[in-house]
C-alpha cells in the first residue's frame, strides 16, 4: 500500500511575521544595490568626462603658436584678464552653424570684458584651409591654424565646437562643447569675461587698528 501524501504544516503566525520581514529585507537590499549600482555608473560617468572633456577650474598649458598673421599667440595665456578660445575644423558642420554665434560674441565682447578679453579661433586645420574658411565667413577675430590634434587633447578639446574662457591664472572659467545656438550661452559667456570688481581698500584707521598688537 502506498503511503498518505505529506500534508504541509500551516505556518505559525510567528513564522509568517518573519517571513514578511525577511521579504522587506530583501526588497530594502535591492532597492539599495540599485541605488549602489547607480551611483558608480554616475562616478565612471563623471570620471570618463573629466579625462576627456575640459571643466570649470581645469588648467590648461601655455602653447606658444602663431596666427594666420604672424603675430605671436599664446594659448593658455591671456594678455588681459581672459582668453576666449573656440577649437573647430573647417569641415565641421555644427561649427559652421556656430559661426553667427560667435560673431555676436567677437562685437560684444569688449565691452562686457572691459576690454580685457581677446577672442582667439583655434582651427584645427592647415594654414592654408583656415585663410580660405576665414576669407569664406568673413571672420575677422585672431586664427591659429594647427592641425596637431595633441594641443587640442591639451585643452580636452577632442570633440569640436569646444569653446573655452580662460582666466589670468591659467583656469577655465567658462566652458561649453557643441553648438553655439541659443541666447543662454551668449548671456553666460559674456558673464564669464567680466572683470571682477576691484577689492575695496581699508581705510587707514582700520589698517592701524589691524596692525597694533
Amino acid at each position: 500500500m502506498s503511503s498518505p501524501p505529506d500534508i504541509p504544516r500551516p505556518v505559525s503566525p510567528t513564522g509568517q511575521r518573519w517571513l514578511w520581514a525577511a521579504l522587506a529585507l530583501a526588497s530594502v537590499l535591492v532597492v539599495a544595490l540599485g541605488w549602489q549600482v547607480g551611483r558608480m555608473r554616475e562616478d565612471q560617468r563623471w570620471l570618463a568626462d573629466r579625462i576627456v572633456a575640459p571643466y570649470v577650474g581645469m588648467y590648461v598649458p601655455r602653447v606658444a603658436l602663431h596666427g594666420l598673421d604672424g603675430r605671436a599667440i599664446e594659448l593658455g595665456q591671456p594678455r588681459g584678464d581672459s582668453q576666449v578660445l573656440f577649437f573647430f575644423t573647417t569641415t565641421c558642420p555644427h561649427c559652421r552653424a556656430s559661426l553667427p554665434q560667435l560673431k555676436r560674441v567677437a562685437r560684444q565682447l569688449p565691452q562686457a570684458s572691459a576690454g580685457g578679453a581677446e577672442l582667439i579661433g583655434v582651427a584645427l586645420a592647415s594654414p592654408g584651409q583656415a585663410r580660405a574658411y576665414a576669407r569664406e565667413h568673413a571672420l575677422d577675430f585672431p586664427l591659429v591654424a594647427h592641425d596637431d590634434r595633441r594641443t587640442a587633447a591639451l585643452f580636452r578639446a577632442r570633440k569640436v565646437p569646444a569653446l573655452l574662457v580662460i582666466g589670468r591664472d591659467g583656469r577655465v572659467r567658462y566652458r561649453h562643447v557643441g553648438a553655439l545656438n541659443d541666447k543662454r550661452t551668449l548671456r553666460e559667456l559674456l558673464l564669464a569675461v567680466r572683470p571682477a570688481p576691484p577689492r575695496a581698500a581699508s581705510s587707514p584707521a582700520v589698517a592701524a587698528a589691524a596692525a597694533r598688537p
